[in-house]
């Protein structure tokens, strides 16, 4: 499976996801469709009945319902039905067109074309043919003010389980006029599609996990008792059922005779219609039942005890019971005879009750579990299976690499409309971004921008400290005048450097996230060597601050300090949705700080000892808070007034980009809040990290 196209199925109001071939990691924030996605292809790829409602239509697509009802009665049918809403999956397969057997995809292939690879399947759920007139039956000739498309819903949505019907097509990728119809059968036989849900309820004993394990070695005894004679995991089942039969055997001659013994004949009792008729028993043992019924897992101890399951770690078992399924999942698809083309797994969210490590390891490891598995069984075969994971974890999806990425991100919809949709990034496509090396960097500082509401980049240990306590502090003021606050939303802060912020600025404009860069002025003059050195903000021609110059220009580019807090003299420096934020002075003309350190000495003063006239002199203030921070170890100084020392002013480019930040749309469930609409109090859902 190269692709799926999803269309009006819930926050899938129309997206377009491409898979890797062996694991694709959906990543993003809480409610964006990551699990639709898993949903919607479950359904519609399985055989059998599928009944959806009217909620599980994107509500972008409410209002075609009207304008398919309004088409209706002016007496033109076939165009209410092109514009009545439809749920539908376009899945793209691909083959080796040079083969000379298509097994199962056979009847999936409509053109004529040696050359052509590709299959293109398309599942629709749609109206029952000749069901128009059912479906808006009742409705008002026309829909006044007073019964408008709210009404409407109301009255056709406990229509849509009845009326609407799944049907499914096979595409001429070469002429889209040349289709046929297929059935749900010839489409499930050539695409397998299973799914692993999250473990969550492992820590409760009332769960029996036992009974889950014990279910999946069920199952694994059931594919090998139905598969094909001749088949090694038959011969497996044959042996394991001899053996039970001869155990039943013995087991019936020996309670016979315990019968026999202790309990009396009928004739005894001389009961009425039963003549000289007596009982016997007779056990039998059902091979799959004791599987599931008297199966667990015991972990050696010591001294030869063995522990039981629950003695085991939650994240064992939840590794276990994963791996368990999946080599399930495989035995079923290697006794098939005529095997799918395609195995589709879903993987939902792995990472429950696993540390981080074995997050990583897990995720690094799936590919390989499908070579893994027909070695186990002795088999020579390929498992054809694609996992499609679904994560909020940082772990898994940092480890997974780039070209595995989907970034679900919502899409900005007016308020007003009341209606949200997804929109699905492939990290792969994005454009100018140095992948290699952001791959490593957010594996390294474990960073997790794909989940966040909002990020703040900053430049090293000073700032990691200092932020948090910042926003704290900030946020008490705000939160008294304007209601909101960047605590109640889910920031991401990170470590990057101002060496290295601007290789970010692709990948956040990729990703649309709202980001906020605290960095430093890092003034510079020529040195008597004519190299660059550092010196106060008033002596500098240059900044040698990376993230600062790309900013602005190309790296060669000469920006002098003056300039730069010109330019942030109003308003922040601002590109599509990041604002820069260095140094400026706290009142105009006055003195400016090089460095964070800097920066809090001149916007705190009383609590250094200087007083107002000592920060007269410009260049002279500039010097003194420059000593005084110089004798003073970075993470200390940070330390003190992020946690012992209480009473201080944030400086003036840091409240700024925090007000900026709390200032920007954070899109909760498809709606755009800020600080003026939001009149709750509460933005976004969790606190900043």
């Amino acid at each position: 499976m190269t692709k799926v196209e999803v269309k009006n199925f819930r926050l899938l109001r129309d997206v377009s996801v491409t898979f890797d071939g062996d694991v694709t990691v959906c990543v993003g924030r809480n409610n964006t469709g990551k699990t639709s996605l898993a949903e919607v292809l479950s359904r519609f790829l399985r055989p059998g009945d599928v009944s959806l409602r009217v909620e599980d239509f994107s509500t972008d697509s409410y209002f075609e319902f009207s304008d398919a009802y309004e088409k209706f009665t002016s007496g033109d049918e076939v165009a209410a039905r092109d514009a009545l809403p439809e749920i539908s999956v376009k899945v793209f397969l691909s083959y080796d067109s040079e083969t000379s057997e298509y097994g199962n995809l056979g009847p999936l292939i409509v053109d004529l074309d040696p050359e052509c690879g590709e299959v293109i399947v398309s599942i629709r759920y749609c109206l029952k043919s000749g069901a128009m007139k059912e479906f808006f039956r009742d409705a008002p000739v026309a829909l006044a003010a007073d019964w408008g498309e709210s009404m409407l819903l109301s009255l056709v949505g406990p229509r849509i389980p009845h009326l609407y019907e799944r049907i499914a097509i096979t595409i001429d990728p070469t002429d889209e006029t040349n289709y046929k119809s297929v059935s749900m059968t010839e489409v499930s036989k050539a695409i397998k599609v299973d799914f692993v849900k999250a473990q969550r309820g492992l820590d409760d004993e009332k769960e029996r996990p036992k009974d889950q394990i014990g279910k999946i070695l069920e199952s694994l005894f059931m594919v090998a008792a139905k598969a094909d004679d001749g088949h090694i995991l038959k011969d497996v089942a044959t042996q394991a059922e001899n053996a039970l039969e001869d155990i039943v055997e013995k087991l019936n001659e020996h309670l016979h005779g315990m019968y026999s013994k202790m309990a009396p004949t009928v004739s005894d009792f001389g009961y009425p219609g039963l003549g000289n008729r007596n009982f016997s028993t007779r056990t039998t043992l059902d091979s799959k039942r004791l599987l599931s019924n008297f199966t667990s897992i015991r972990y050696p101890g010591s001294a030869g005890v063995e522990l039981p399951e629950s003695y085991s770690g939650l994240g064992s078992r939840n590794l276990l019971l994963i791996l368990l399924t999946l080599f399930s999942y495989y035995r079923e698809y290697s006794a098939q005879g005529s095997k799918p083309c395609v195995h589709l797994v879903f993987v939902e969210e792995p990472e429950a009750h696993l540390h981080p490590q074995m997050q990583e390891i897990f995720i690094h490891q799936l590919g390989i579990f499908k070579k893994k598995f027909p070695v186990a069984d002795g088999e020579d075969q390929d498992w054809n299976a694609q996992f499609l994971v679904t994560t909020h974890s940082a772990h898994i999806a940092n480890r997974a690499g780039f070209s595995t990425i989907r970034y679900f991100r919502l899409c900005e919809n007016d308020p007003l409309l009341e209606s949200s949709s997804s929109k699905v990034l492939n990290l792969a496509d994005a454009p100018g971004i140095n992948k290699e090396f952001l791959h490593k960097y957010l594996t390294l500082t474990r960073a997790d921008l794909f989940f966040a509401d909002k990020a703040i980049l900053i430049e090293g240990t000073t700032e990691r400290i200092f932020i948090p306590a910042a926003i704290a502090e900030f946020d008490e003021k705000e939160r008294n005048t304007e209601g909101s606050s960047l605590s109640s939303q889910y920031v991401s802060i990170m470590e990057v450097g101002g060496a290295y912020a601007h290789i970010f600025y692709p990948f956040l404009d990729f990703l649309g996230l709202q980001t906020l860069i605290i960095t430093d002025l890092d003034p510079a003059k020529p040195g008597s060597s004519k190299q660059l050195e550092r010196c106060c903000v008033q002596e500098g021609t240059a900044t040698t601050n990376q993230g600062i110059k790309k900013w602005f220009g190309e790296e060669e580019a000469i920006i002098s300090p003056a300039e730069l807090i010109k330019e942030a003299e109003n308003n922040l420096p601002i590109v599509g949705m990041r604002a820069l934020a260095y140094q400026v002075p706290e009142i105009a003309d006055g003195p400016c700080g090089r460095t964070f350190e800097d920066a809090f000495i001149l916007a705190n003063p009383g609590l250094f000892g200087l007083s107002s006239g000592d920060i007269e002199n410009t260049l002279d203030a500039e010097f003194k808070a420059r000593e005084l921070a110089r004798g003073r170890k970075k993470s200390d100084f940070a330390l003190m007034f992020a946690i012992e020392q209480q009473g201080w002013k944030i400086p003036r480019y840091i409240k700024r980009g925090l007000d900026w930040l709390l200032g920007q749309a954070v899109i909760e469930d498809g709606y755009k809040s800020t600080r003026a609409a939001d009149e709750s109090g509460s933005v976004g859902q969790v606190a900043v990290r």
